[in-house]
């Protein structure tokens, strides 16, 4: 019984971080596409107002982020 039980542990001890961090970052990814366009048209309308482009910055922030993906596995 004790072979069985030192195999497990090794298996009970991975750390599933690295999968969750990186489908935060592709939600984020996503997020920050459906975010864009219309932070984009919000500026058009506006004539260029700050929140937009602040919200348009964010969005292209996130995006970015998403594509270099610092989580994701190699």
């Amino acid at each position: 019984m004790r072979p069985a039980a030192t195999h497990r542990r090794p298996l009970l001890a991975r750390s599933h971080a690295t999968a969750e961090v990186g489908l935060g970052t592709t939600v984020l990814g996503v997020l920050g596409l459906v975010v864009l366009p219309i932070a984009l048209l919000g500026l058009l309308l506006s004539g260029g107002g700050l929140v937009w482009g602040i919200v348009a910055g964010a969005a292209a922030l996130a995006v970015l982020v998403a594509y270099i993906d610092p989580f994701g596995q190699r």
